[in-house]
C-alpha cells in the first residue's frame, strides 16, 4: 500500500482566499479557478509527451494504469451493463480517467448524464419526464415520494441491501439503524441513504482563552450560569485591555440556516426552536416549546445586559470581502462563538476561522511563515480543549457544551444523512443488472486501492513525489493542461464515485498531513463533544406548502423576542396557537405519521 504524505498547500490557498476566491477552494487541497476548464489542448505543451503537465504525458501514465488494472473475477464473469448515472458533478467527457478505470475495474460502460449547471432539480425533472431514466442518482430527500409515486424508482428492500452490501449495510446499522427508513415510502425502502461520517461531527462552540485569563477566569465555564458570568466580564471588564467599551460576548450568523443561530445555548435547553424534538414519544416543533421560550427569555436578559453584539440580526455568518462572526472573534470584537464546523477550525488558511485569526494575529502569521515548507509541523496543530502553558498566544478553547438549568447540553449536529442514492424503476427487470451495481457500489466502500484510484488518480499527474519521495498534491496542477476546478477532466471524487465519503476509515486516506489534522486532530476530538438533532429525518408532503412557518416565522419571532422588540411572555402561548391554527397542526400530524412508520 502506497503511503500519501501531504505537501503543503497553503501557498495556493493564501492566494485563493486573498484573491477573494474562498468559495473556489475544493477539499483536495489543490488551488481552483476557472482556468482551461473545458479540458481543451490549447496549451504551448499540448501533445508534448515529455512535458509533465501535458495531457498526453498524462495519457501515458493513464494509460498504463488501465492496462494493469485487474478486473474482479466476479465483474469479469457478469454481463458488461451499460450504467446512466448522474451524481451532481459531471465529467466534463466520456474519456476521462475515472470514468475508463472505472469501466475497466468493473467490467461495465458508464453513460454519465452531464446537466448544463443551471437548476438540477428542475434539469432531473426534465430529464424524467421526456423519458429518460437513469440507473443510479444523487438526489435529495425530498425527491424520493415525488420520484416514487409516478413509479421512476426501483425498490431496494433490506434484504437485498444485506445480501449485496453487507459492509455498507453494517456501517448503517452501527452508525444509525434508523437511516435505512428516511426514504421509505409507504412501507418500501425507495432510496439508499449515502453515509455521511462527517454529518457526526457537532457544531462546537469556541471562546478566547486569552479573554478568559484577562478577566481571571483559570476554570472553563461547565454550566450556562457560569457562561453567562464570564460572558459579563468580557463585557464589562475591558477583555481586550484596550481601555475601551468596545466588546461584547457573542454574535449570531443571520444569514445561516436558523438551526444555526444560538444553537449551543439552546442545545443548554433542550430544544432548537428550529427543530423538531421529541416529547412523551411523539415530535414537536421545538418553537412551540417551553424550553425554547426559556431559552429565548435568557437570550433576551443578555440582549438587554449587551452580552449580545446589537448588529446579531445582520451579522454574517461567513464572507470573504466583509466582516463577518469570524473576523469580529478574531478582532477582539466578541469572545465566543458556537458555529463553525469541524473543518473550520482547520489550522492552516484554509479553515476560515483560522484563516481570519491569522491575518488580525501577529503571533499566528508568524508561526505559519516559520513553518512553510514542513507540512508535518505546519499540520502537528491540534485544537485546545483546556488552557495551555505553551500557546500560540492569543488563542482559544473548543468549550464542552455547558449544561443548563436541567442538566441538559449539546451542540447540533447535521446527522449522518446526506443525499439519497436513487435506482431507476427498470432495474426492477433487471435483476443482475441491479445485483451487479450494488455489488460494485460496496466495493468502492470497502476496497481502499480503488477509492484511492478514484479520488486522486494515479502517481504522475494530480499526485507527483517530492524531494524526499513522497507522495503530494502536485503543486502545479493549476497549469496541467488537465486542470480544472473541480476535477472534471479526470473524472476523480465524487464524478463517477457514489460511495465518496462513506468508509469513515478513509476520510484522510489521500493528502497526508493536512487531513490527518482535519479529520484525526480535529474532527474526531469535536465528535465526542454531546450534541443534538433534527429528530425529523424526512421533507414533509406539506412542507412546501407551509415553509413559512418552519423558517421565516420563526426567525422572527426569536429575533424579535431577543432584542425585546415584543414580549415573550405575554405572546409566546397565542404565538404557538397561530403557530398551529396556520397550518402547524398539519405539519405535526405529518411528522408523527413518519415517525411511528420509522419505527
Amino acid at each position: 500500500m502506497t503511503t500519501i504524505k501531504g505537501k503543503l498547500i497553503p501557498l495556493a490557498l493564501i492566494t485563493c482566499l486573498i484573491g477573494g476566491l474562498l468559495a473556489g477552494c475544493n477539499d483536495s487541497g489543490a488551488e481552483t479557478g476557472t482556468a482551461n476548464e473545458s479540458g481543451d489542448a490549447d496549451s504551448p505543451s499540448t501533445g508534448n509527451a515529455d512535458d509533465p503537465l501535458s495531457k498526453a504525458y498524462a495519457e501515458q501514465i493513464f494509460q498504463k494504469t488501465l492496462d494493469e488494472t485487474v478486473t474482479p473475477d466476479y465483474f469479469k464473469n457478469t454481463p458488461a451493463y451499460e450504467y446512466t448515472i448522474q451524481l451532481g458533478d459531471s465529467v466534463t467527457n466520456d474519456e476521462t480517467f475515472g470514468q475508463r478505470y472505472f469501466e475497466k475495474k468493473f467490467n461495465v460502460k458508464l453513460k454519465v448524464i452531464r446537466l448544463d449547471g443551471g437548476d438540477r432539480i428542475e434539469q432531473l425533472n426534465l430529464m424524467y419526464a421526456t423519458g429518460t431514466i437513469p440507473d443510479l442518482v444523487a438526489g435529495t430527500l425530498n425527491l424520493v415520494p415525488e420520484y416514487a409515486k409516478q413509479g421512476l424508482l426501483a425498490e431496494i428492500p433490506e434484504d437485498m441491501l444485506k445480501e449485496h452490501m453487507p459492509e455498507y449495510y453494517n456501517t448503517l446499522q452501527t452508525y444509525d439503524p434508523g437511516l435505512l427508513s428516511v426514504a421509505r415510502v409507504d412501507g418500501k425502502n425507495m432510496g439508499l441513504p449515502r453515509f455521511y461520517p462527517n454529518g457526526g461531527v457537532p457544531r462546537p462552540a469556541a471562546i478566547r482563552a486569552d479573554w478568559l485569563e484577562n478577566v481571571g477566569i483559570t476554570k472553563l465555564p461547565e454550566t450556562l450560569d457560569e457562561l453567562e458570568a464570564a460572558f459579563l466580564k468580557f463585557r464589562n471588564e475591558d477583555p481586550d485591555g484596550n481601555g475601551v467599551k468596545d466588546t461584547y460576548a457573542l454574535s449570531n450568523p443571520s444569514d445561516y440556516d436558523g438551526q444555526y443561530w444560538f444553537q449551543s445555548i439552546f442545545g443548554a435547553f433542550g430544544a432548537n426552536p428550529f427543530m423538531w424534538v421529541e416529547r412523551d414519544g411523539k415530535l414537536q416543533f421545538g418553537l412551540t416549546t417551553e424550553e425554547a421560550k426559556q431559552a429565548l427569555k435568557r437570550l433576551h436578559s443578555w440582549y438587554e445586559q449587551e452580552l449580545i453584539d446589537p448588529e446579531f440580526i445582520t451579522d454574517l455568518g461567513r464572507s470573504v470581502d466583509q466582516e463577518d462572526v469570524a473576523a469580529k472573534f478574531a478582532k477582539h470584537k466578541i469572545g465566543y462563538m458556537d458555529h463553525v464546523s469541524f473543518d473550520d477550525y482547520q489550522w492552516d488558511y484554509d479553515g476560515h476561522v483560522n484563516y481570519k485569526w491569522v491575518t488580525n494575529t501577529p503571533e499566528w502569521k508568524q508561526w505559519f511563515d516559520e513553518r512553510q515548507g514542513n507540512p508535518e509541523e505546519f499540520y502537528s496543530k491540534t485544537v485546545d480543549v483546556d488552557f495551555s502553558d505553551h500557546p500560540v498566544a492569543p488563542y482559544y478553547i473548543l468549550l464542552p457544551p455547558v449544561k443548563g438549568p436541567n442538566g441538559q447540553a449539546g451542540y447540533q449536529r447535521q446527522g449522518y444523512q446526506e443525499t439519497i442514492l436513487l435506482f431507476g424503476k427498470p432495474l426492477e427487470e433487471d435483476p443482475g443488472k441491479y445485483e451487479k451495481l450494488l455489488k460494485i457500489m460496496e466495493f468502492l466502500h470497502t476496497d481502499e486501492e480503488t477509492y484511492k484510484m478514484l479520488e486522486a488518480g494515479p502517481e504522475g499527474v494530480l499526485l507527483v513525489k517530492d524531494a524526499d519521495g513522497e507522495l503530494i498534491y502536485n503543486p502545479k496542477w493549476n497549469e496541467h493542461e488537465l486542470y480544472d476546478a473541480q476535477l472534471a477532466n479526470v473524472g476523480l471524487e465524487w464524478k463517477v464515485n457514489p460511495m465518496r465519503w462513506t468508509n469513515p476509515d478513509w476520510l484522510a486516506i489521500v493528502g497526508g498531513a493536512r487531513p490527518k489534522q482535519r479529520y484525526e486532530k480535529t474532527a474526531d476530538v469535536v465528535r465526542d463533544r454531546a450534541f443534538y438533532e433534527n429528530k425529523l429525518k424526512v421533507s414533509l408532503p406539506s412542507q412546501a406548502t407551509y415553509s413559512e412557518l418552519l423558517d421565516t416565522r420563526v426567525k422572527e419571532y426569536v429575533i424579535k423576542t431577543i432584542a425585546g422588540d415584543i414580549d415573550i411572555d405575554s405572546t409566546f402561548d397565542d404565538m404557538v396557537a397561530r403557530w398551529y391554527q396556520d397550518g402547524g397542526e398539519q405539519l405535526t400530524k405529518e411528522a408523527n405519521d413518519w415517525y411511528e412508520s420509522a419505527k
